[in-house]
């Protein structure tokens, strides 16, 4: 393992990383999906399907799937919560690279044929990794990883609120997040 990151044991359900660079830091993701890997770049890239299984609360959501085009998420409850990112990179239906709403942030979406399905790597690049395990992120990219293969099946669930807590705890053991006591 390399000595700059923080990953759990494998085998675990809890796949995500934090892994410091000279930039800040990466966390990362890798999940093989018995889907072909058109129909995942569909959830990744459709307003509506992004709808299903990204966010913890239902918003509108627009994409203009170009370089320097918009990807906007705005709540439907509250309209104060606004995401707004700007893709970078695209080479469809492989790479999807665009920014985050923190400053200097950068979330990679890589998809690669395998079998019958595709895996897929998600890289979110961050600045301040100490920040970003205590927001949360780590818990909250698992927490909508395990949304999209029930929306991959049709079958898309709510955000359960119990499940990212458990998924706290144990992210919280290895020093991706915060103690739910903290």
């Amino acid at each position: 393992m390399n000595p700059n990151s923080t990953s759990p044991s494998a085998g675990t359900a809890y796949d995500g990383i934090v892994e410091r660079t000279p930039e800040g830091g990466v966390i990362r993701f890798e999940r093989r999906l018995l889907h072909p890997i058109e129909h995942v770049w569909d959830a990744i890239t459709s307003p509506a399907r992004l709808a299903e299984w990204w966010l913890p609360f239902p918003a509108d959501i627009t994409v203009d799937l170009r370089e320097g085009g918009r990807m906007v998420m705005v709540a439907n409850h509250d309209e104060s919560i606004r995401i707004d990112c700007t893709i970078l990179r695209l080479d469809p239906p492989r790479l999807l690279e665009h920014t985050h709403v923190d400053e200097g942030a950068v979330m990679r979406w890589e998809l690669e044929p395998a079998g019958p399905g595709c895996v897929l790597r998600l890289s979110h690049f961050v600045v301040d990794p100490a920040a970003a395990i205590g927001q949360c992120f780590v818990v909250g990219l698992h927490t909508s990883l395990s949304r999209l293969e029930p929306c991959l099946h049709g079958t898309p669930t709510e955000w359960d609120w119990d499940e990212f807590a458990e998924s706290q705890r144990h992210y919280a053991t290895m020093g991706l997040a915060p103690s739910l006591d903290a």
